[in-house]
């Protein structure tokens, strides 16, 4: 059974996962948040700082991910992707953004399946990497991500992940698992599953209900109980240590962030999306988080932090 880190936008950058998977481990795969590809001329090397084999540890596996509706400039950063020494790509096209998805990208080119299949027709010429997707739902209804799923059978992926909600949901409402049993079971390839695994209890939800499934992509559940994926791989870490592993999480996070974000503003605000997550488990009354937000000062802020850190506080299990 594998298990993957969904890549979360401005917060699972490179230091991120670094440090997620030095201290709490888990995961099998972990996905990198998108690069959009560009025409030759519009690319700049920065565009790929976060997957550079450089700064990412060589201790997990990472996977990065292209968005995009154009199958030239897909290919184009594929190469220098694969140059890199990766060996697989993810092509986006469930991202919700509405900034996105109204310019038939992401989750916007579900509605549009013959542009899904111009795409890969240009990008499944040579491919020298597994090329997997992920996915909706569909942007605004079920019946869109059948027509999609159809159209990717026609092509040689190595796995198609869906989150099970439709674009237009974004990450509102309920995951539909009827809608997802009806594209699974549609589907040639190999399938993972996305959305609302906040708990062991939601895992093992999914898999009773589809025992054959054996890869799990989890987000935003990973990102507020960081020990989950230990514990579904049955790893169970004793709650007295969580606080510790916590703080030392926190501390590297924020080294990196005052390191590299010369700016206050700037590093408070990836500190403050940071908590965002984390503190669910330590403020369930969000009186920490609230002062977190309303901190403007590097000193602020620490002195909420230390409070939430001490070691009278604790990790709490159940929400």
């Amino acid at each position: 059974m594998k298990l993957l880190l969904a890549p979360i936008q401005g917060v699972t950058i490179a230091e991120y996962r670094n440090s997620y998977d030095k201290f709490f481990g888990g995961f099998d795969g972990y996905y990198a948040p998108f690069i959009s590809p560009t025409t030759k001329e519009e690319t700049h090397p920065s565009f790929f700082n976060d997957v550079l084999p450089e700064v990412n540890s060589n201790t997990l596996s990472l996977v990065p991910q292209l968005l995009g509706n154009d199958g030239n400039n897909f290919r184009d950063y594929a190469a220098t992707i694969v140059n890199m020494g990766y060996k697989e790509i993810n092509w986006n096209i469930g991202c919700s953004f509405s900034i996105v998805t109204k310019k038939k990208k992401g989750a916007g080119i579900l509605p549009h399946p013959d542009m899904i299949k111009r795409v890969l027709d240009e990008v499944c010429k040579d491919t020298n990497y597994d090329l997997t997707v992920k996915m909706r739902l569909g942007m605004n209804h079920t019946d869109e991500g059948i027509k999609v799923i159809e159209s990717l059978n026609d092509y040689p992926l190595s796995g198609v992940m869906i989150h099970a909600r439709t674009g237009i949901q974004q990450y509102n409402g309920h995951v539909d698992l009827d809608a997802f049993q009806t594209l699974y079971s549609k589907s040639k390839h190999k399938m993972t599953y996305n959305g609302d695994i906040y708990t062991y209890e939601d895992y093992k939800k999914i898999q009773n209900r589809f025992p054959e499934l054996d890869s799990f992509m989890l987000g935003r559940g990973a990102l507020i109980d960081p020990f989950l994926a230990s514990t579904i791989k049955g790893d169970d870490i004793p709650t007295d240590q969580k606080l510790k592993i916590i703080t030392s999480f926190h501390h590297a996070i924020y080294n990196h962030y005052k390191k590299n974000k010369p700016r206050e503003n700037h590093f408070l605000n990836k500190m403050k999306e940071f908590w965002t997550y984390t503190h669910v488990h330590l403020d369930p009354e969000n009186q920490f988080i609230k002062r977190i937000r309303l901190s403007q000062t590097n000193e602020a802020y620490l002195k909420v932090v230390k409070e939430i850190l001490k070691d009278t506080n604790q990790w709490i299990e159940k929400m």
